[in-house]
């Protein structure tokens, strides 16, 4: 986490600023597909510790003991690492459809609000609780679609995982002074052993699945997007937009992650889309929109983001 927000920003975004959103969302938005099609091939613990373990090596030169904030960043790296993570991975390989989970993994968002009342005593305004409540509520509408609700337990753990980002960001509000790279570094380091630990425990010994992995394309493939581009590439691009421009130029684009994985999942998964699904999420998307952009004209410094797998 960057040490603190420029003391200046642009007004507006320029071509380079909105090809680097942009760029970003396609890389976030697309890592809903590639990981549906990994965990289709390979235990989805056994490939989200298998992301981990690489992360963690190449990130090892931006390793640093930060005094006075480990016990924060272990408490980040617990949640948003290990159970947002593992929980998340294990619901997308659980559901029929990409679209569901690419939007209700974005109830972090409102979650932290909430998590914000009970554990740091913050008054919600009229438009927060408004838009809490509408994302919640299109939350149900896709919950209950027929076609969703046969996966329903893939949808419950995904909530979950949203709920334990909501958990990790309340500790990124204490922490101080660790670049964004560093932070990543120890969120790789403390996520893989557990992952690993789960994996063994209930997908079963990983040796035959990674003496074929060299066989499994989608895999592969699955790795390098999730390593190069949303780990390294899209938080780097995160972070460097972010002391360039006010949360409420670049809010909107944020979006564009949960609909991009939707569209993906159903061009090349063959995904139903619903008209549910369509209500449902715009509601869920409109609410997480309202409430980040207000976030943002509290919050100057931002916080870890992660809107893909």
């Amino acid at each position: 986490m960057s040490g603190g927000a420029a003391e200046t920003k642009s007004a507006g975004l320029g071509l380079l600023d909105v090809g680097v959103l942009l760029t970003m969302q396609f890389v976030w938005g697309g890592s809903f597909v590639v990981s549906k099609m990994a965990v289709n091939e390979m235990p989805p613990l056994l490939f989200m510790g298998l992301r981990f373990v690489i992360v963690s090596v190449v990130l090892i030169p931006f390793l640093r003991w930060i005094p006075g904030q480990m016990r924060y960043v272990a408490a980040i790296s617990f949640f948003t690492g290990a159970l947002h993570f593992g929980l998340m991975i294990q619901g997308l390989a659980m559901a029929d459809d990409v679209a569901p989970v690419a939007i209700m993994i974005q109830l972090g968002a409102p979650f932290a609000t909430l998590l914000s009342v009970i554990i740091l005593h913050e008054r919600l305004g009229l438009w927060r609780i408004s838009a809490v409540a509408i994302a919640f509520s299109g939350v149900l509408i896709v919950g209950f679609d027929p076609t969703v609700f046969q996966y329903a337990p893939a949808l419950v753990v995904v909530v979950l995982a949203a709920l334990m980002m909501a958990v990790g960001t309340i500790f990124m509000r204490k922490v101080r002074g660790v670049p964004v790279y560093t932070m990543q570094a120890w969120i790789a380091l403390f996520a893989w052993p557990p992952l690993l630990l789960a994996s063994y425990v209930f997908e079963g010994p990983p040796m035959p699945v990674l003496t074929s992995i060299e066989y499994d394309f989608g895999v592969v493939i699955g790795l390098i997007w999730v390593v190069v581009g949303t780990s390294l590439i899209g938080h780097a691009a995160y972070y460097w937009i972010m002391q360039r421009h006010e949360v409420g130029l670049t809010a909107p684009f944020m979006l564009l992650a949960p609909i991009l994985g939707a569209a993906g999942g159903a061009v090349f998964l063959g995904d139903i889309i619903t008209w549910r699904m369509v209500i449902g999420g715009t509601m869920t998307l409109a609410g997480v929109l309202i409430i980040t952009m207000r976030e943002g004209r509290r919050r100057p410094q931002p916080e870890l983001a992660e809107t893909g797998p």
